[in-house]
């Protein structure tokens, strides 16, 4: 039974280096979601004749500068999708690890329910460990969901409102309550603390 716990417990070491980088994309995606944000508030300015003042006379100006700054946004939006494909690479590598896991405990006897919640020492119970991955896997699912939702939504004809509103979901998103995963590790990890 301890054996079974410890693989657990390794499984779910490398999985939580997986989820390390996730506060570091994060900040990322968020950055250049702001600068999306700020591109796209240039194209009102400069769809308006008046924020040329003498710059009128100079040929193709406003076709130019649009131009450009749809260039701009184009290189963000590839930016962040490359991002989105980050998180999605790490959402992949959980549910992998987690159906690795389970695996594990499957293959290595046919453990019974009675045997999933017997607690050895002071180790968590298999079923602990377990429910805990899938808890976790689950969070970084519904946040990489919202996350790309989000994304997607934001095009070069959204509003300067739509932008404002669509930032602060991804900043306030909840679904990773960070007092929660490190209640899941400090019940998995138990044994490491004491």
């Amino acid at each position: 039974m301890e054996v079974v716990v410890r693989k657990v417990q390794q499984r779910l070491r490398k999985a939580q280096e997986e989820m390390n980088q996730w506060d570091d994309l994060n900040t990322h995606l968020l950055s250049y979601f702001s600068n999306a944000g700020t591109v796209i508030s240039r194209f009102q300015a400069l769809g308006e004749d008046k924020n040329y003042g003498p710059l009128r006379g100079v040929p193709n100006i406003r076709e130019d500068l649009v131009g450009n700054q749809m260039e701009v946004l184009e290189l963000i939006f590839v930016n962040a999708r490359e991002i989105l494909e980050k998180f999605n690479g790490i959402v992949k590598a959980l549910n992998k690890a987690l159906h690795d896991t389970k695996q594990i405990v499957r293959g290595g006897s046919a453990l019974t329910a009675k045997q999933m919640q017997l607690r050895v020492g002071i180790l968590p119970t298999i079923a602990e460990c377990l429910d805990g991955f899938q808890t976790l896997c689950e969070m970084h699912q519904a946040e990489f969901t919202l996350k790309s939702s989000i994304i997607f939504l934001l095009t070069w004809k959204s509003s300067s409102s739509d932008t404002v509103v669509l930032r602060q979901l991804l900043v306030d998103q909840p679904n990773i309550p960070k007092d929660e995963v490190h209640s899941i590790f400090d019940i998995i990890f138990a044994d490491e603390i004491c």
